[in-house]
């Protein structure tokens, strides 16, 4: 399925087995995936029609995401969260995005643009076992060259988050 006809429309992230690997679909074809290298750890590799990048978070107190062409040493972005997992998403381009949540509990983000308008939203992920959720990419972002990546990278973000909660739970479940 190409990534023009999934723009306006509900797409959906799901992670068909146990390991963490993702797959974007619309009506059951798949527009785009993402795989973490191991099963702790940060590295991920994105992959949208013929387009593949990587994503890795560094650093604790100053985390951020670098995001490059698979194969590269050259940044092509980076995303720097602020504690609350909002954050600004800078490209080479010069152009930035915010990522902010949309609804009150968190359960909606939203990459937006400097003017407010939203590029990429997404909601969830959602499940004990298994992650899913669901993306949509503004039709002002369609002919943008990096909403693929930021509809990867927001999937990327959103699951370490998701982990990160968990962890800490599991920590303070444990004291």
């Amino acid at each position: 399925m190409n990534f023009e006809e999934a723009v306006g429309r509900e797409l959906e992230w799901s992670q068909p087995e146990t390991r963490r690997f993702y797959q974007l679909t619309l009506n059951g074809g798949t527009i785009a995936t993402l795989r973490f290298e191991k099963s702790i750890g940060s590295l991920a590799t994105g992959e949208c029609g013929s387009s593949k990048w990587t994503f890795k978070r560094s650093g604790f107190l100053s985390p951020r995401v670098s995001v490059r062409e698979a194969g590269s040493e050259n940044d092509l972005a980076i995303f720097t969260p602020g504690w609350t997992g909002r954050g600004w998403l800078v490209l080479n381009s010069g152009r930035r995005y915010q990522l902010r949540p949309t609804k009150f509990w968190g359960t909606e983000w939203a990459f937006e643009a400097e003017d407010g308008s939203a590029a990429i939203t997404l909601s969830g992920p959602h499940g004990l076992f298994k992650h899913g959720g669901y993306a949509r990419v503004a039709p002002s972002a369609a002919a943008l060259p990096e909403t693929p990546v930021m509809l990867l990278l927001i999937w990327y973000l959103r699951i370490l988050m998701n982990e990160d909660g968990a962890a800490a739970a599991v920590v303070i479940a444990c004291s």
